[in-house]
């Protein structure tokens, strides 16, 4: 049985759905009539999630929400909008007062943050990690990580078999930066690929290099934002590989998809994160891939991330959107949702994968293993949206692509970053 089939049955099997097509949800939603956090026919209620990527993770949210109707007779209108505009939608639904009544969201906007339900009732008797749970200023908790994400590495096995160069399995044979870099370029010039390796054009990936050479990575100091040296070590250091042709400079000048290009088969490894597992389990036919350990330089170190669940005040829905979000973490229920998305668990669960086991195994070890010095990246996320003085976009992808196009050294990047992050 192909790994496409198997996942297809299971699926099938445990949330008894046919397809997971949200288009296939949303014709059945149609004869609903509402919108918006919740409205009624017959007595049913909608409720509205709005998120970004379901389709992309094999429908895990659409199954959930599918196994919640038949069991309570509720809809939740999935509504999956490209990631580029969800913030954006999200944020004119709270300027009209149309928010949803829930959503899974990568980051918390302090426009709307204020109008979040307290869930600390359900991270509490659901059992969440308490490492990945940040209370308000005024002592809620408002919001739920839905899924763990860590930054890692693939490679492409296939260019390593033919060109003679060994890989780590363990993190305890992890290569240092300096003994990755030469084994991509020995790839590079034996097997025929294009480069050595891509990284996504993200802070958030840029940052987890930060702490494996030993920065804080931009940690608050009291209740500023504090750079240090090894934070420009690393620059100067990716700005070389940037240069030598280690790494494609199109990717952050020029944004070019990394996803893509490692797909392809151009480049020897790629740096991106476990998100990438189900993409790569579906769509990589042409060569074999493996999840490996991050390189180090001193100390071994990932970036964690993941979507947050939230459930919104005053939409006509709020006890509705609780009632689901509590169903949602009960074991079983978030163990399936797991199993089927590729997602790493916010709780203590031994999750069985139906494809690539082992890389999971490997991502949940990475964690374990994570000695990333500065702030906790979950919690950061939410405590930046009650921010005195939040900023916009992402100052360190940002500031990083002027130093790589030349218009300044690594030192000023880090000292602009810095103004920016404290809002300068």
């Amino acid at each position: 049985m192909s790994e496409k089939t198997r996942i297809s049955s299971i699926s099938r099997r445990q949330f008894g759905l046919t397809a997971f097509g949200l288009s296939a949800l949303a014709a059945g939603l149609t004869a609903c009539g509402s919108s918006g956090g919740g409205g009624s026919e017959g007595g049913a209620k909608t409720l509205q999630l709005v998120l970004s990527g379901d389709t992309n993770q094999g429908g895990a949210f659409a199954a959930a929400a599918e196994k919640y109707k038949e069991i309570t007779g509720i809809t939740i209108e999935v509504v999956d909008v490209p990631t580029a505009d969800i913030v954006t939608k999200l944020k004119n639904a709270a300027t009209a007062n149309d928010l949803p009544a829930l959503a899974r969201v990568t980051s918390i906007d302090p426009l709307w943050v204020n109008q979040l339900q307290d869930l600390s009732d359900i991270a509490a008797s659901r059992g969440i990690d308490q490492n990945f749970l940040e209370k308000s200023p005024d002592g809620i908790i408002p919001a739920i990580p839905s899924d763990l994400t860590a930054v890692g590495l693939f490679v492409n096995k296939s260019l390593f078999d033919k060109a003679g160069v060994s890989y780590p399995t363990d993190l305890e044979q992890a290569w240092t930066w300096d003994e990755f870099v030469a084994a991509v370029n020995e790839v590079r010039e034996k097997a025929g690929a294009k480069y050595g390796f891509v990284m996504d054009r993200s802070g958030h990936r840029l940052r987890a290099m930060m702490y494996e050479f030993g920065s804080t990575a931009f940690a608050k100091e009291g209740d500023k934002y504090a750079a240090d040296d090894e934070a420009v070590e690393t620059l100067e250091y990716f700005q070389k590989i940037n240069d030598d042709q280690t790494m494609p400079k199109s990717v952050w000048l020029s944004g070019e998809d990394g996803n893509a290009m490692f797909k392809s088969g151009q480049v020897a490894a790629y740096y991106s994160g476990s998100w990438q597992v189900a993409d790569f389990n579906k769509n990589i036919k042409d060569f074999e891939w493996l999840s490996v350990p991050l390189p180090k330089k001193e100390v071994s170190a990932t970036n964690l991330g993941g979507g947050f669940m939230v459930a919104f005040k005053d939409t006509g829905a709020d006890e509705e959107a609780r009632k689901f979000i509590d169903w949602f973490y009960e074991d079983a229920n978030y163990t399936e949702f797991a199993k089927l998305g590729g997602y790493l668990p916010v709780k203590d669960l031994q999750v069985e994968y139906p494809f690539q086991q082992a890389s999971f195994e490997l991502y949940q070890k990475q964690i374990a293993g994570n000695e990333a010095k500065g702030d906790n990246a979950i919690k950061r996320v939410v405590a930046e949206a009650y921010a005195e003085t939040p900023f916009s976009g992402d100052p360190l992808r940002e500031e990083t692509v002027k130093m790589l196009s030349g218009s300044q050294d690594a030192r000023t990047t880090v000292d602009n970053i810095v103004k920016l992050y404290n809002g300068a």
